[in-house]
């Protein structure tokens, strides 16, 4: 399947989401050209003019599944491409988006569009590994960057993405940051999924969680911190699904006291 230059065919797909992650790709500049000398970007409609219909070596899709059509499109690249990776939040746990499966879906698109709504195709907002077989993650609102750059390596030499399976805390400590716990703020950081080099918590700012849940998460301590500092049960609700709505299919979530 390989492109006459010896090189993996990558295929680069956006479905419901800002395309932010498909953004940070182009803003990788310094390693941009690495990147184009491991593989052969075949298919990007962002990036390119001309776009292959597969099939590919690795697939690497954006945005969450919120419509019947994106169901088959992300099937059929399933069923073309060796490796299908999701990337960013919306791709890997529903993301910002998957918040309109907290309402009644008839409600909401006859707010925003009236009574013509018959027209619209719109399904509940699902990450993409709900429907096909995932590879590999790289989560984030939007996505590292870099981890994707690693992760283009690792698969241009048929190895495995390695995701952090630890927390944002573990980061915060090795960058000597003080805990934002211990200053008031509702952070998400001793639940989250790291890999982002604790980004918001070096610059004082609380993680929100959008790199998701890790795995074997406490979910009680992190309840039982927040509504020591305070936090009521709907905003512990809230800071727990904001970027990752699919938690609420968790089974440990759904046992949880708020």
């Amino acid at each position: 399947m390989m492109s006459d230059n010896g090189k993996p065919k990558v295929g680069i797909f956006g479905l419901t989401g800002c395309a932010g992650c498909q953004l940070n790709i182009l803003n990788i500049e310094d390693h941009l050209l690495d990147i184009l000398g491991l593989v052969d970007i075949t298919t990007w409609v962002m990036a390119k003019q001309e776009n292959s219909d597969g099939p590919w070596d690795i697939a690497f899709i954006e945005g969450s599944v919120a419509k019947e059509s994106e169901v088959e499109r992300v099937k059929k690249i399933r069923e073309n491409s060796d490796v299908l990776i999701a990337i960013g939040a919306c791709a890997t746990h529903g993301g910002v988006p998957a918040i309109r499966n907290m309402r009644d879906i008839e409600e909401m698109k006859g707010t925003v569009y009236g009574a013509q709504t018959s027209h619209l195709d719109v399904i509940p907002i699902k990450p993409v590994s709900h429907y096909v077989d995932v590879d590999a993650e790289l989560p984030g609102c939007p996505m590292d960057k870099m981890e994707f750059v690693r992760a283009v390596m690792a698969l241009a030499m048929k190895k495995t993405p390695q995701i952090p399976n630890y927390s944002v805390c573990y980061e915060c400590r090795v960058n000597e940051n003080p805990c934002l716990l211990d200053e008031g703020k509702f952070c998400m950081g001793p639940v989250t999924q790291a890999g982002c080099d604790s980004l918001c918590p070096s610059y004082g700012a609380a993680c929100e969680g959008c790199r998701g849940p890790i795995a074997q998460v406490n979910w009680g301590a992190e309840v039982k911190i927040l509504k020591e500092m305070g936090a009521t049960a709907d905003q512990i609700r809230r800071k727990f699904l904001k970027y990752c709505p699919s938690t609420a299919d968790m089974e440990e979530f759904q046992e949880l006291t708020l």
